[in-house]
């Protein structure tokens, strides 16, 4: 048993000693309070410099999550770094974005010089100096919006070269002259003495006579064989009349492709010319020519072609159909044909014209022109018509193979006792 000295023990009963034994005894029961107060501290103090460092190297995100966990030892101090944080975060997400705007516009702006610089229609000096800014462009990578404006004055230079340069039309014997420079770029030749005009007399089927005589300045240039039938006096008539009418738009048309008559002027009775002229300018050869070209368009218009297969489908079996399917090709054919085309594709078109109303001629009377007909196109075979490829032989089945079958004999169509 431990033993205390007396003096001890006399002490213990003076105040002063009795107080300094209880300042002891509070000091040692707060030393655990201390110790997790310095813990908190240390705690929070690494939390603030990682906080910093986050916001420093932009990562805003690592940022809210540790205001998370300083919500557990300062709220406050949480809630002005989570302020931060997102504050930061946005003004981040609008910076990338400023960027990426400003990356995109140079790649466009370095894309448009680059096209300019490869355009063979843009004038040589335009596309030198779009190459040297592309180069500039280059160099200065996302900054190249900077460039902006001198290319902006490219774009009005580039825009100002493709403008048509307004040229002066002058009449026969004078020239196109270009207001800029006052040069003549291209002469208008006089119009060249035309050849007599050709004067056309059409005679029709009589009793003595059943073919059409056609005779051009007094001579018989054509004679258009009709076939002899049990026909009506009226049914005569209309094919006569059909006959006349086609006969009459195919000299008009010969008119217009013969390069020496005329209504044929070269480069300047077709194109951007030819258009002007021929609607502005009378006394010239285009006016003419595109005068005679309305009139074979009148001619040839959906109330005629109308007409025209009204009067085949009085004809022989089969003979209407094919009409009326060649009728439909020189319909769309005609829809085409104008004075501003070009030369080579106004020749195309009459030939093609030319070659339907061949085709109908003959066929109004009374014979088919088997070896010009396509037989096995789309438009035939839906017609219920076909060409055997090995024989020759060609059929009619309007009706389906179900129905009565007409062969092709001496040019019409022959039916078929099946």
């Amino acid at each position: 048993m431990a033993q205390f000295s007396q003096g001890f023990l006399s002490s213990l009963g003076r105040p002063q000693m009795a107080e300094s034994l209880f300042g002891l005894g509070q000091a040692i029961g707060s030393l655990p309070g201390q110790r997790k107060e310095q813990q908190k501290q240390q705690q929070f103090n690494q939390l603030m410099q990682q906080i910093q460092g986050a916001q420093g190297s932009g990562d805003f995100a690592s940022m809210k999550i540790l205001s998370q966990q300083l919500a557990t030892i300062d709220p406050q101090q949480a809630a002005k770094v989570m302020q931060a944080a997102v504050t930061g975060e946005k003004q981040q997400q609008k910076a990338q974005e400023q960027m990426q705007g400003t990356r995109a516009g140079a790649q466009m702006l370095m894309s448009e010089l680059q096209d300019y610089a490869n355009e063979p229609t843009i004038p040589e000096p335009l596309r030198r100096q779009s190459g040297n800014l592309l180069r500039a462009a280059r160099t200065a990578g996302d900054r190249a919006s900077l460039l902006e404006p001198r290319v902006q004055e490219l774009r009005k230079l580039i825009t100002e070269s493709r403008k048509p340069k307004q040229m002066q039309v002058l009449s026969a014997g004078a020239g196109l002259v270009d207001p800029e420079t006052n040069k003549v770029v291209a002469s208008m030749p006089f119009k060249p003495v035309a050849a007599p005009k050709v004067d056309r007399k059409i005679i029709g089927p009589s009793k003595e006579d059943p073919n059409f005589r056609i005779f051009e300045n007094g001579e018989l240039v054509n004679t258009v064989a009709t076939k002899k039938g049990e026909r009506s006096l009226e049914e005569t008539e209309i094919d006569n009349d059909r006959l006349s009418q086609i006969v009459r738009i195919k000299g008009d048309i010969k008119d217009l492709m013969d390069p020496k008559g005329e209504y044929y002027g070269e480069w300047t009775t077709s194109g951007v010319l030819g258009q002007i002229a021929g609607n502005w300018i009378g006394g010239t050869t285009a006016y003419d020519r595109r005068a005679l070209i309305d009139s074979v368009k009148a001619s040839l218009g959906l109330e005629a072609i109308a007409k025209l297969k009204k009067a085949s489908s009085r004809g022989a079996t089969g003979l209407g159909q094919v009409s009326n399917l060649e009728l439909n090709a020189l319909q769309s054919e005609v829809a085409t044909l104008n004075i501003g085309q070009s030369m080579d594709a106004q020749m195309d078109s009459l030939n093609k014209i030319f070659g339907y109303l061949d085709r109908v001629q003959k066929i109004a009377s009374g014979v088919i022109p088997a070896e010009a007909i396509d037989w096995n196109s789309p438009e035939y075979r839906a017609a219920g018509y076909g060409k055997d490829e090995k024989t020759g032989v060609i059929m009619y089945a309007p009706e389906g193979i179900n129905g009565p079958a007409y062969k092709l004999v001496d040019g019409s169509f022959k039916k078929l006792d099946i």
